[in-house]
């Protein structure tokens, strides 16, 4: 093959996987003048959607891809913590760069108001928290950084709120070096303890969940083995009047392997973002683990009074409305046997937990269809009527995941992208919508 004119070895080259093209070009010298060929790393680079490696502190495509996308392209996509009650998302995007700012991969958090009016969850804003890149810590020039000096190639990984570059000459950049780990699979969970009494927190991903993303690898680096210390007797220890307070402990679920973002920095930002502060004390110094999260679904859009439609449409990740709570993250899932869809939480709060099942629903009976029909028209006053309506019960509980009671809702899929339900309990509708991605910057 060595002997082949240079432009058919390349043709070919354009058709092979990386790991194939690696093999290949290893195997005799000749073959490996090829393997720094920018246009076949230009091809690579573009499946993760690196189009333009004009930004990249003067790497070729080549070193882009073996530094960058290789180890850590994993990342990129939603990924869902266990910070105890509230949970958090962070979304890995490729950042192409520009004339103001290097390239790389950022990471943002998913934000959301603190509260919510019952008919108007607010989709999620992004705030930037954590940046890989070629660049150094001190903030340099992006036109003179692409001057063809490949360097090191060495990424750094930033926590970085956006400071970068500096929005005046004067400024001060909250941007310093963090690093992202792998950490190992582990059995600890964490559990709110009270005066006499101890509240399991829902293990955070379950032995079974459907938003757990397994098929999504980690990136490529060495795994940490996660700590095994845990507060099972220091808790026995605790003083009582500094009760409720967080720990962990040994369950009975082992999690998979995950990813942290450590920073070390006293006064640290972007620490916030990854866990909302407790309203009790907290034994738990670790920095939360991420779990990979299943992307967003967008089934084809089938009209709930099709005759075609089943609760496999509404798959995915939905935004809801949880009043005093604010707007938060859940991940619906369809059962095709029982015809029931289950929405499990994401992020949650001080009641109920992230990793809390919210609410499930399935298709009634024709016999009771009607009756429940009728029950919507009683209570609902604005007379928006459903397309669909489903019967089912929802999570409730006191402050600190206590008292926690199931109780009966009725749902009701009003379009193909808003499902409204009624807790029967708080005489009051929710209102759900589906997410559909990050909407396109105007």
């Amino acid at each position: 093959m060595h002997k082949l004119p240079f432009d058919i070895i390349h043709t070919l080259l354009n058709f092979t996987e990386v790991t194939d093209l690696v093999s290949l070009c290893s195997t005799c010298k000749s073959l490996r003048a090829h393997i720094k060929n920018d246009s076949v790393w230009r091809r690579v680079c573009s499946a993760y959607g690196v189009r333009d490696t004009s930004y990249f502190n003067g790497h070729s495509a080549y070193t882009i891809y073996t530094r960058l996308l290789h180890p850590y392209g994993s990342l990129l996509g939603l990924w869902a913590n266990d910070s105890p009650f509230y949970g958090k998302i962070l979304e890995f995007r490729i950042f192409p760069g520009s004339r103001e700012e290097q390239g790389g991969i950022i990471g943002d958090v998913w934000t959301s108001p603190p509260t919510a009016p019952p008919d108007s969850p607010e989709p999620p804003t992004y705030t930037r928290a954590v940046k890989l890149s070629f660049e150094n810590e001190v903030p340099q020039d992006s036109a003179a950084a692409s001057d063809g000096d490949e360097g090191p190639g060495i990424v750094h990984v930033f926590c970085d709120r956006g400071t970068t570059p500096l929005p005046e000459p004067d400024a001060t950049s909250s941007r310093h070096r963090s690093t992202i780990v792998r950490l190992s699979a582990t059995n600890l969970g964490k559990f709110l303890q009270f005066y006499r009494r101890k509240v399991n927190l829902p293990d955070f991903p379950p032995h079974i969940s459907p938003w757990y993303d397994k098929h999504r690898g980690l990136p490529r680096i060495p795994e940490l083995a996660e700590t095994t210390s845990h507060h099972r007797e220091v808790i026995k220890l605790y003083p009582a009047a500094r009760l409720p307070a967080v720990w962990v402990g040994p369950t009975a679920v082992t999690k998979p392997a995950a990813i942290s973002i450590c920073c070390t920095h006293p006064e640290c930002p972007c620490q916030p973002l990854h866990a909302t502060e407790l309203p009790f004390a907290n034994l738990d110094g670790r920095a939360p683990r991420y779990y990979p999260l299943k992307s967003v679904v967008l089934p084809a859009a089938v009209h709930p009074t099709s005759d075609e439609w089943s609760v496999a449409a509404l798959d995915g990740i939905w935004y809801g409305s949880y009043g005093p709570s604010g707007t938060e993250c859940i991940y619906l899932a369809h059962d095709e046997d029982l015809e029931t869809v289950e929405a499990t939480k994401i992020t949650g709060d001080v009641h109920v937990p992230r990793g809390c099942v919210s609410w499930i629903v399935h298709l009634p009976p024709e016999s009771q269809r009607v009756t429940l029909e009728g029950y919507w028209s009683a209570v609902r006053t604005d007379g928006v009527s459903p397309r669909r309506i489903l019967a089912g019960h929802g999570t409730i509980a006191g402050r600190g995941f206590t008292d926690m009671a199931i109780v009966e809702i009725v749902a009701g899929v009003i379009s193909v992208d808003q499902i409204d339900i009624f807790w029967t309990e708080i005489h009051e509708f929710r209102t759900y919508k589906r997410y559909k991605g990050r909407q396109p910057a105007l």
